[in-house]
């Protein structure tokens, strides 16, 4: 058999959602009534049987295809399959899987007809079946099923499996894509939260559900919180790090799509519980899962699937978070601690399935998605020493005496909801060798806050004029304060000395919504000459993305009016206490007395009149924004196998009309010069381009386990919405107004970013559903978006002379790195150590991109002439590696892993190595293990531990070797048992 044909591409429709552009659905849909019509008359035949082993037990996910066709399907669990729309005429079947020998057998298919043939199928390694753990029902969601999808794939792609996401304590989906090569997410207490590919900023990724585009969560970002989703959910997820024709071409840094669960084989299903306990203030954490699906009736043609998800997890953060200033010789030194405890509560809820039916002509319709509700509830106790900034006199800067310094003791309750949900609608209608598909998609996230309260309470010292701190610096992560003097130090801790001065009550609304509908063509035809025939495809198609984008912000501010004594910590007291805060990082430091949130909220709410209100509605306004983008795309794609060569050449046209509101506050003047009344004008724009992506993948097969794969992709980055809306958000203090990251400020000259990417893999699949693979990537990015920084000047008197920020297409860049992965059961090894594998993969980044050289953070360069200097590329981290070992035997399945991702770039800022430094994320080095023992067929427990090694979490700005702490956050270690039970199927 020719290697070309080892494996057809396994035909999966675009996925799009379970509503369209008004009528666009039911318009597929009447389009698919003639042609039903067109398919009874051509009366295709169809081929079904079952795949067993040479023992007779069932295999599934062996890919089942028609030699010479593009005809092709993949067994379920039962090792039953059935090709449909096979034209009458002789054939040869070709089954094959990972760790298997093919088989192939002659038949005959009779127009109108289903010829029926069983296959089997022998171990390649006579171990391979003393390795298999007998677990409850797993719906399909096998690591071979992975390793099918990347080996049959024209383009280059990475899977994960359901049962790699639920054999790690994964709790959401960024935390499972980690798992994978090239892979990292920027965290948020103590989670994964983005996904971050090739050393990519999040916003350089497109993320999908079952093929979808999916809109951001925050404001205006375009990229949605994967913490939102629970991992139980999925039934894989997949990252595609090069781009074929008929995908979004906006991602630059790869595609991450998130497959939904698929109903397959009998009926069956597991209802899983778990419970937990963080060690770091004893904090309880608990999860329950239900899914359950399969195929109905005789023929099995009415598929469905439903399954929920809801996890509490009780979690406790510690954090000290540090301000640093910068003196004339250029030395820092510490000038804020401000300590932090939070007390989380935080549910994550969701729910999804899929049904779908399958005619008997070989047309099909489905609807499939997920939806999730995360409510990130919790309080926040604050201990904050803030100097008045002088530099110190020793001139060395590692210690000296901060003067000035105000204690404030703040408690808050955070109140985000976020929703993200996404459904897709469609179906396939065969018609000889062209077969079409359509799809609608309905995909949106909403994020809220409401009645965020901040209140603070603050001591200036016993004449006002602030408390005396000597500081000593020479640990630049964890500078250390203590008073001058003891009776200041008996002060501080004293409840009876913070008085409320003032509260804010913070509230927002950002929503996103994306519609969508598209039609697929795919003509199977043979190419050649001299009576040599290459079996094609060329497919072809057209779709649409209209996506909103809005946020409304809305705030209220309120100063203590002095009429009466303001009321003291000691009198709205909180029974919290942390003897142990920081603790395992630097012993020393006390958070001391805390005000109770309930109580607080409670008095100020009683009492309206102590207080008066601050509000700056200007400023609420001027900060909303809304926007709207319809992409209108189309593309023609052709692949040929030339024997062991396949070749894929697409083209893609995508028109982009996006338009967005902001809102410009002016102040007018009168004759005599006396300013009036702010007025709010809403200020329109707009954006329209045409791209070409060209793209050329190439795939040879060396043998039947060996590929090498080239690629020539080019991609987009739009730039998010926020930036392009002329829009001015900030706050209004004393020390705002020289911290550049205080004020942000859109710009409607944006240009979105291209980038041409070149790639070059290897990949040899192992015995026992293991691969060795190695590549090479290179991507050259133009019109790089960065935050630059500015002095305001106007119209918004209350920001006139502020520092801020706002987005500017700098130079070109370019991102090169190396990828390794190597997995495999280690199936030589005599006895029980058969069980034992290794599941590693390592990428090494480097870039560079162009910034103008007035990044400072002293206006002193603004205005300057402008150089350019030279930096990584933000959210670059040069190492991300994962190192597991894992073990399979009889009834029992562990693993071990170290996840570690490298220090990367947050933000920039002058490039020095000091405190005016670049913002970088410290790099995150993080253990964690599981163990699963199937007591019976239907019966599992298993025992997860999280963060084992108690990984800090934080940010330090100047540059790495030069670390100047402004974040350093610890959780504790997680440790979950649980049980899980399946039911159902066979």
């Amino acid at each position: 058999m020719p290697n070309s044909m080892r494996a057809p591409r396994r035909r999966v429709a675009l996925a799009a959602a379970a509503t369209v552009l008004p009528g666009a659905l039911a318009a597929c849909a009447a389009a698919a009534l003639p042609l039903s019509a067109l398919i009874a008359q051509v009366s295709p035949g169809a081929i079904a049987g079952r795949v067993a082993d040479t023992a007779g037990a069932a295999l599934p996910n062996v890919v089942v295809f028609v030699r010479g066709t593009r005809l092709g399907t993949t067994t379920d669990a039962e090792g039953r399959f059935r090709i449909t729309a096979v034209p009458a005429g002789d054939y040869v079947l070709v089954a094959r899987r990972v760790g298997y020998a093919g088989d192939s057998a002659a038949i005959t298919v009779a127009a109108g007809g289903t010829a029926s043939r069983d296959l089997r199928l022998r171990s390649s390694t006579a171990t391979l079946a003393g390795v298999v753990v007998r677990a409850s029902p797993r719906l399909s969601e096998t690591r071979e099923a992975a390793l099918v999808r990347r080996d049959t794939a024209a383009n280059i792609v990475t899977t994960l499996s359901g049962d790699d996401i639920r054999a790690l304590p994964n709790a959401n989906a960024a935390e499972a894509a980690a798992r994978m090569p090239g892979v990292s997410t920027e965290r948020d207490e103590g989670e994964g939260k983005f996904v971050q590919v090739r050393g990519t900023e999040p916003r350089l990724s497109n993320v999908t559900i079952d093929g979808a585009h999916v809109p951001g969560t925050e404001a205006g970002n375009r990229i949605p919180k994967l913490d939102a989703i629970p991992s139980d959910l999925l039934g894989a997820v997949e990252i595609s790090k090069t781009l074929t024709a008929d995908m979004d071409a906006d991602a630059i840094g790869g595609s991450v799509n998130l497959v939904t669960k698929t109903p397959e084989g009998r009926p069956r299903g597991y209802l899983a519980v778990q419970g937990g306990q963080q060690s770091q203030l004893d904090a309880k954490q608990g999860q329950t899962s239900f899914t359950y699906g399969g195929r109905f009736g005789a023929e099995e043609r009415l598929g469905v699937l439903v399954g929920a998800s809801y996890d509490r997890n009780n979690r406790s953060i510690q954090d000290l978070e540090g301000g640093w200033g910068v003196d004339n010789n250029g030395n820092s030194y510490p000038v804020e601690w401000d300590q932090r405890d939070y007390v989380y509560g935080r549910t994550r809820a969701g729910g999804g399935g899929a049904i779908d039916y399958r005619f008997s002509g070989g047309s099909t319709a489905f609807l499939r998605g997920l939806y999730s509700d995360f409510r990130n509830f919790g309080t926040r106790y604050r201990y904050d020493l803030a100097t008045d900034g002088s530099p110190p006199a020793a001139p060395s800067g590692m210690d000296g005496v901060g003067t000035g310094t105000v204690l404030t003791r703040e408690v808050s309750n955070r109140t985000p909801i976020e929703h993200l949900f996404g459904f897709v609608a469609g179906g396939r209608v065969p018609a000889g060798r062209l077969e079409v598909d359509y799809a609608g998609n309905f995909s949106g996230t909403r994020q809220s806050v409401s009645n965020y309260r901040f209140n603070d309470f603050s001591y200036a010292g016993a004449d006002g004029q602030g408390v005396p701190l000597v500081y000593d610096a020479s640990n630049i992560n964890t500078p250390r304060y203590r008073f001058a003097n003891p009776a200041d130090s008996a002060a501080s801790l004293n409840a009876n000395n913070y008085a409320l001065t003032n509260y804010s009550i913070n509230s927002g609304l950002a929503t996103g919504r994306d519609d969508g509908g598209q039609i697929n063509a795919l003509l199977h035809y043979a190419f050649g000459g001299n009576g040599i025939d290459h079996p094609s495809t060329f497919k072809f198609g057209a779709k649409i993305r209209d996506e909103h984008k809005d946020y409304v912000n809305t705030s209220t501010s309120y100063a203590y009016n002095g009429a009466s004594p303001a009321p003291t910590v000691a009198q709205l007291l909180s029974s919290f206490t942390d003897p142990n805060y920081y603790g395992s990082v630097a012993p020393g430091f006390s958070l001391g007395p805390v005000p109770a949130v309930g109580a607080v909220a409670r008095f100020e709410d009683a009492n309206p009149g102590l207080f008066k209100t601050t509000t700056n509605a200007v400023r609420d306004q001027v900060g909303s924004f809304g926007g709207t983008e319809t992409v209108y795309s189309g593309y023609g794609m052709n692949t040929t196998d030339f024997g062991p060569l396949r070749v894929n050449l697409g083209l893609r046209l995508e028109a982009t009309h996006s338009s967005y509101t902001g809102n410009v506050a002016t102040q007018p003047v009168d004759a005599s010069g006396n300013k009036g009344a702010y007025v709010i004008t809403a200020v329109p724009g707009s954006q329209h381009y045409v791209d070409l992506f060209p793209s050329a993948q190439l795939r040879y097969a060396l043998d039947a386990e060996s590929n090498v794969r080239f690629a020539i992709t080019r991609a987009i980055a739009r730039p998010n919405y926020i930036d392009l809306a002329p829009h001015l958000q900030g706050d209004v203090c004393a020390s705002c107004a020289t911290n550049f990251n205080n004020l942000t400020s859109g710009n409607p000259n944006l240009k979105p970013q291209h980038a041409w990417a070149y790639d070059l893999l290897g990949e040899h699949y192992l015995p026992g559903a293991g691969i060795l693979s190695g590549g090479l990537f290179y991507k050259q990015i133009t019109d790089f978006i960065y935050l630059r920084n500015f002095v305001y000047n106007g119209p918004v008197s209350d920001f006139q002379g502020y520092y801020g920020r706002q987005p500017e297409n700098g130079g070109n860049g370019h991102l090169a790195g190396a990828e390794f992965q190597y997995t495999q059961r280690l199936l030589f090894l005599p006895g029980a150590l058969g069980g034992l594998g290794v599941d590693v993969n390592w990428t090494h980044v480097e870039s560079r991109v162009s910034l103008l050289g007035d990044t400072a953070t002293t206006a002193a360069t603004l205005g300057h002439p402008v150089v350019t200097r030279h930096a990584q590329l933000a959210r670059q981290a040069p190492n991300v590696a994962n190192l597991g070992l894992t073990y399979d035997l009889g009834r029992v399945s562990a693993r071990a892993s170290y996840q570690y991702q490298g220090a990367s770039i947050y933000s920039y800022g002058d490039g020095t190595r000091t405190a005016s430094g670049d913002t970088y994320f410290y790099p995150h080095g993080q253990v964690d293990a599981s163990i699963i023992a199937n007591v019976t067929p239907l019966v599992s427990l298993q025992l997860q531990g999280l963060n084992l090694n108690d990984e800090i979490f934080g940010f330090y700005q100047g540059a790495p070797g030069a670390t100047y702490s402004i974040q350093r956050e610890t959780y504790g270690r997680s440790f979950i048992i649980g049980v899980k039970y399946g039911f159902g199927g066979r």
